[in-house]
């Protein structure tokens, strides 16, 4: 599963910096590829996407998580190696709930939306679509117009995305680098490199820890796991066949659901989206006394958590005894790029998805501590002074 997304630079020339990341077995953000290009264009995401799948991987059925800005959907189209059996695209939750919410103006669907696209299991699934369409005729017809597998958890039938329905990943990564981007290109670099080379050691000398200790599977998915093995005490299991492989699971409140275990399925669809035992699972295999963790994916395995940060950085050095590359193409500014005098202009359209980070951000009063004014034009000034 990969993730990209582009953020703006705001130096001395205008610019877009382009970025892959993926996540570890613990559920750490691992930062996969950057690029600093002149803006979200077809050339540049096609450069992008056409490299991540030459030097980065060449795994097939990798999920390719974006939102669906023209140039990347273009860029997608036009390359063989990102169209199926070797890799499948699929939106961002988010950014669709966000598009929906621009054109009706409706933040309670919105948040319906959202909370139908996190839906795993099927049923669910099917029977809110329906009363989600029934709002209007135009809501239907936006919707469907989005197929089922590129938004929805309920319908990546072979769990490819792991569970994520956003690319909250990338976003993580802008927020990590939000003070880089002001720097120049060659200060972007090397902090960038610096931050990689620090983050990927330190976890990589924790993984370490937990495979000399014995830990076989990854700690967040054992926590998981733990509490699913203490919900499933209260299941009740009925075993349906003598190869005792397939169950039915009262889980209470009229919740009943079908488990395969060789399938490695679940009505419930949490088997399937995450990759290890829901509860029901587990109480079905604990139900004729076999080891849960066997069900686990591969990806969580301590071993491979090892081997997502064992690549081997070289340290930079003295800079005078770097040799010059005078083999590379010559890289000659643009002055069309340079930004105009003054404090620039944004040109970007805000929507609600920036609502959060737009709070965040803002100062707080140093006396009433709330947003939206300053110490000195406080309206509670009088009573604190």
């Amino acid at each position: 599963m990969i993730q990209i997304d582009g953020t703006h630079l705001y130096e001395k020339y205008k610019g877009k910096l382009l970025i892959a990341t993926t996540q570890d077995g613990n559920n750490e953000c691992v930062p996969l590829a950057f690029v600093v290009v002149e803006g979200e264009t077809l050339e540049a995401w096609s450069y992008f996407l056409a490299n991540l799948r030459q030097h980065v991987t060449q795994t097939h059925n990798i999920c390719l998580i974006s939102d669906r800005h023209v140039s990347i959907l273009s860029a997608v189209e036009n390359n063989p190696l990102w169209q199926p059996p070797h890799a499948f695209h699929v939106f961002c939750l988010r950014h669709i709930a966000s598009n929906f919410n621009q054109r009706f103006r409706n933040d309670k669907l919105k948040a319906s939306l959202m909370n139908i696209g996190y839906t795993p299991c099927m049923v669910d699934f099917e029977r809110s679509l329906a009363r989600f369409r029934d709002t209007s005729r135009q809501v239907a017809e936006w919707i469907d117009a989005i197929p089922k597998e590129k938004w929805s958890r309920a319908h990546d039938l072979d769990g490819r995305r792991f569970g994520h329905m956003t690319t909250n990943l990338a976003e993580s990564i802008n927020r990590v680098l939000k003070g880089a981007r002001n720097m120049p290109i060659t200060g972007l670099v090397k902090f960038t490199y610096s931050r990689l080379v620090q983050y990927c050691v330190e976890r990589g000398q924790s993984a370490c820890r937990q495979l000399e200790s014995g830990h076989s599977y990854c700690k967040n998915v054992i926590e998981s796991l733990t509490h699913n093995e203490s919900v499933a005490t209260m299941h009740i299991v009925r075993t349906y066949n003598v190869d005792e492989t397939v169950f039915e699971v009262d889980a209470g409140f009229e919740r009943t659901y079908a488990v395969n275990l060789a399938a490695r399925t679940c009505q419930c669809g949490q088997f399937k989206a995450f990759k290890y035992p829901c509860s029901h699972a587990v109480a079905a295999a604990l139900s004729i006394r076999r080891n849960y963790r066997q069900y686990i994916d591969d990806v969580f395995k301590t071993s491979n958590l090892v081997k997502a940060y064992s690549f081997p950085w070289q340290p930079i050095g003295n800079e005078q005894a770097i040799p010059p590359n005078n083999a590379g193409p010559v890289v000659i500014p643009n002055n069309n790029m340079l930004r105009a005098k003054g404090r620039p202009k944004s040109t970007r359209i805000r929507n609600e998805m920036d609502e959060v980070e737009t709070i965040s951000s803002r100062r707080l009063c140093g006396l009433c501590k709330q947003h939206g004014h300053n110490r000195r034009s406080c309206p509670n000034r009088g009573n604190n002074a």
